[in-house]
């Protein structure tokens, strides 16, 4: 359909074109203002003024005039005797002594402003779940001893490298050879390693850690306490060390927790690794 307006009518210029469109906009929004306030106007008006029987909670004592859907009144409210309609006369009179016929909507809320925001406060904050500590009866020294004679073989196997002993030179120097003598000499001077020597050692804390690995096969005994300071070398170890053995061979070992009558022997065997 063809435009009815007349070319010379419409807006020649961008300045004109600009204006124009703002002018439309501006009605546009006035429009729809005003549709939001009518809108709100009338549920409003919707609403009729009701008068309380008893106490109601976010609405008011009983007594109060408060305006409330129809809807509920009329389905809920009425049926239970919960609010009665007021008369139009009644209703004028009441506008016209100025009572206060406005909802309550703090009436009956039991905690306060500040209170809300801290509850919803410790809401918001992770939960923290409690976890109660196990508690496991502690096993006597005797039923220690036992479990440890029980789960733990006579021999306890090691395997660990053999220091290489160095060959004796047993060849003579002449005089025009000092330089190998004095060689010969430091050399002689080292002090010499044991025989059967490995790198390393087998301490009391490697006896500890295969008892325990022994020992875990069983609920019972896997809890059994046994440290470092229960278990000590009989034979084989440094003088004055009891903790630790250097070299291969088979040795023995003294098992014993605190409270124990007396301790149980095991033998150690120490191999080369191959």
């Amino acid at each position: 359909m063809a435009s009815t307006i007349r070319p010379s009518l419409l807006p020649q210029c961008t300045s004109c074109i600009r204006r124009v469109t703002r002018r439309g906009l501006d009605q546009w929004g006035q429009q729809q203002q005003t549709r939001n306030i009518s809108k709100a106007a009338k549920e409003a008006e919707r609403n009729i003024v009701v008068k309380l029987r008893e106490d109601i909670p976010r609405f008011g004592r009983a007594g109060s005039y408060v305006p409330i859907n129809p809807a509920l009144m009329r389905n809920k409210w009425f049926p239970a005797r919960v609010a009665d309609y007021v008369p139009a006369l009644q209703l004028k009179q009441l506008k016209a002594q100025d009572v206060d016929m406005t909802r309550d909507a703090t009436f009956g809320v039991k905690i306060t402003l500040e209170e809300a925001e801290e509850e919803i406060e410790v809401a918001q904050r992770p939960r923290q779940h409690y976890v109660r500590p196990i508690e496991i009866e502690q096993l006597s020294a005797e039923r220690s001893m036992e479990l440890i004679d029980t789960f733990v073989p006579p021999t306890i196997d090691f395997a660990r490298q053999l220091i290489e002993q160095e060959k004796t030179d047993t060849k003579r120097y002449g005089a025009s050879n000092a330089a190998d003598i004095l060689n010969a000499a430091m050399s002689a001077s080292k002090p010499k390693p044991l025989e059967n020597a490995i790198y390393g050692s087998v301490s009391t804390a490697d006896i500890v850690a295969t008892i325990k690995s022994a020992l875990a096969h069983n609920d019972e005994a896997a809890r059994v306490h046994l440290s470092e300071n229960d278990i000590h070398f009989v034979s084989g170890h440094e003088e004055g060390d009891t903790s630790k053995v250097k070299q291969l061979g088979m040795f023995k070992v003294e098992i014993g927790v605190p409270g124990a009558a007396q301790p149980l022997t095991r033998q150690v065997r120490i191999r080369a690794k191959e």
